[in-house]
């Protein structure tokens, strides 16, 4: 989770991160903030990378906030741009009153009353919005974990199946049923279906399956990454692959498997059925590379 606020914010960055505590510690929520840079640090580079790596973004919105040159020319038309794309879950917090109203976050939803911001709340009021906030980023971060597992599966079904058989693989390809993150209301959608998995859907999970969700992201995604790095090496040689480099794929999908398997037993306890079914066509594939 990246967050963006003003220097003269700092206070308000501090008290959302003691009441993350809890989800940091778990190592639910991997926060993010220019407190990490370090003396020496190409801070511009750093800033950009954690954009890029982040999947929710918690923007503290003041007037300073929207005051400041760097936030305004540097962090928010990345954070934009990749809000605009579906990459990145934009969630800003209403800090003190401004013009917000007025810029490119205004068709974002704050997840507190723009109308009563912190700044104005007596303090056990506002100690119970910031509950309220905190939970809703670490259902965010859970529900962007779930559609990252959900869009390498679509992206990997025809690839894995093409190299077991042996075959040129099908680029036209489609199906039925395809996840569709959608970061402004916190749910996947599929295609083919009116399922949805939203944050409410979270609710039939036990919380230690919540925890694992979030200690899974870390291992598809750097599985995920040496895949398709792997795959780049492949050459048109006829559809044939390397035995080297079969066997190397074999390995990091072997691994992708068991953890996107592991996604769809979620579905399961979701109570998700319809999608269930959608994607044995995956385990199946997984089963039969097992044994391969």
């Amino acid at each position: 989770m990246f967050v963006s606020y003003a220097h003269k914010d700092r206070k308000w960055a501090d008290e959302l991160l003691t009441f993350l505590a809890p989800w940091i510690r778990d190592k639910r929520v991997d926060l993010w903030d220019d407190s990490r840079l370090q003396a020496g640090d190409n801070w511009k580079t750093e800033i950009r990378e954690a954009i890029h790596e982040a999947s929710v973004a918690v923007l503290l919105v003041s007037k300073d906030f929207l005051a400041s040159d760097f936030i305004a020319e540097q962090e928010l038309p990345m954070l934009l741009e990749r809000a605009t794309r579906k990459e990145i879950r934009l969630a800003w917090i209403a800090v003190g009153h401004s013009s917000v109203l007025e810029t490119p976050l205004a068709q974002f939803q704050a997840v507190n009353d723009p109308q009563h911001p912190l700044m104005t709340l007596a303090r056990s009021e506002r100690d119970k919005v910031m509950v309220d906030i905190a939970k809703k980023i670490a259902d965010a971060v859970t529900i962007r974990t779930l559609a990252g597992g959900l869009r390498i599966i679509d992206e990997t079904t025809e690839p894995i199946e093409a190299a077991l058989e042996n075959r040129f693989e099908d680029e036209n390809r489609s199906f039925r049923v395809q996840a569709e993150y959608e970061p402004s209301q916190d749910r996947i959608s599929f295609s083919g279906t009116s399922e949805k998995i939203s944050v409410n859907d979270l609710a039939y999970l036990p919380q230690e399956d919540r925890e694992f969700i979030a200690d899974l992201e870390d291992s598809l995604d750097r599985n995920y990454k040496r895949w398709r790095l792997v795959r780049r090496t492949l050459g048109d040689a006829g559809g044939a692959l390397d035995g080297e480099v079969q066997a190397q794929l074999a390995r990091i999908t072997k691994l992708m498997c068991s953890d996107l398997n592991a996604i769809l037993d979620f579905l399961r306890d979701m109570h998700k059925f319809e999608l269930e079914d959608h994607y044995a066509r995956y385990r199946f594939i997984c089963a039969k590379l097992q044994s391969a």
